[in-house]
């Protein structure tokens, strides 16, 4: 169960049928982001801008890649069309691109370090939810083949949720899935984003939020998280007052290297056995001439 520096939270249901020191002391409820903390697709944008820019036999700056980083798609499709100039209409570009991307997730590899820390989580007994930018039917399609992993997830809100007003940067998304996950407040959640919209919506929740940003993305837009990895595999639950994954993981086995002297012990066994079984050669070989001579003498 939550200890009391959880002020305002109560613990899970169904905690109370684990031992206490499985559950969190500080955190006990955690809100992923599908598109950028489960799913790694942060570089299927840029893939398909330099895609579709190429096709145009276009090069997109690397300061314009940055600059169109936190962009919503017509945003970015309208800048890129100007300063390349693209001899093509930005609404048709802004098509084209969303085409694109939908080829490019439609089969979205996991976040490193995702499934080993949403397994370990509900091991200890932790509220999980899960918000999407895309709508339901799409994110059926997108979580196919992984329905046993994503039943980990109590709460999900999908874009076309009908109480969601406004998309991120509005906290809405955030405060929705809080309030789903039940006792859920600000002092013992949290979220896992990888977009400057998603944290400055989970920092307007008053929410911590661990960005998961890629190495090119400038510090400034990473400021107002709590955390900043690359991957999940770089999370350390102790961090936030979360148990360790050696609580809820079976120790590593240990494998006994072979000693030096056991190494010369086998050899010189190998060696014994050979000079034991030259010696009975030799025996047979001995024994088989005296027979033939005694044959020899009888005659």
């Amino acid at each position: 169960m939550c200890s009391a520096c959880c002020k305002s939270c109560k613990a899970p249901p169904g905690c109370s049928l684990c031992p206490p020191m499985c559950c969190s002391p500080g955190i006990s409820y955690c809100i992923f982001d599908l598109e950028s903390a489960v799913f790694d697709t942060r570089h299927v944008y840029k893939r398909a801008v330099i895609e579709l820019a190429a096709s145009y036999n276009k090069i997109i700056p690397e300061a314009v890649m940055i600059q169109s980083g936190p962009m919503e798609t017509a945003e970015m499709a309208e800048m890129i069309c100007r300063k390349c100039d693209l001899p093509v209409s930005w609404e048709s570009f802004r098509f084209q691109l969303n085409e694109r991307t939908s080829d490019l997730i439609a089969n979205p590899t996991l976040m490193p370090g995702v499934e080993r820390l949403v397994t370990h989580l509900g091991r200890c007994c932790m509220g999980l939810g899960l918000i999407t930018s895309c709508s339901e039917s799409m994110y059926c399609t997108k979580i196919r083949d992984r329905e046993d992993f994503f039943q980990s997830f109590s709460s999900i809100i999908c874009a076309d949720d009908a109480d969601l007003k406004a998309p991120k940067p509005e906290p809405d998304v955030y405060l929705i899935a809080m309030k789903r996950l039940g006792d859920a407040g600000p002092d013992c959640t949290l979220v896992f984003d990888g977009t400057p919209k998603g944290v400055q919506a989970a920092t307007d929740a008053r929410l911590p939020v661990v960005m998961l940003a890629e190495k090119e993305l400038p510090c400034c837009w990473s400021e107002l998280a709590t955390l900043r990895l690359e991957t999940l595999e770089e999370f350390d639950p102790t961090e936030f007052n979360i148990p360790p994954y050696s609580c809820t993981e079976p120790p590593p086995k240990k494998t006994k290297a072979p000693s030096h002297r056991s190494s010369q012990k086998s050899a010189g066994s190998q060696r014994s056995s050979a000079a034991l079984k030259k010696a009975a050669a030799d025996s047979e070989a001995d024994e088989g001439e005296e027979e033939e001579s005694e044959g020899q003498e009888v005659q």
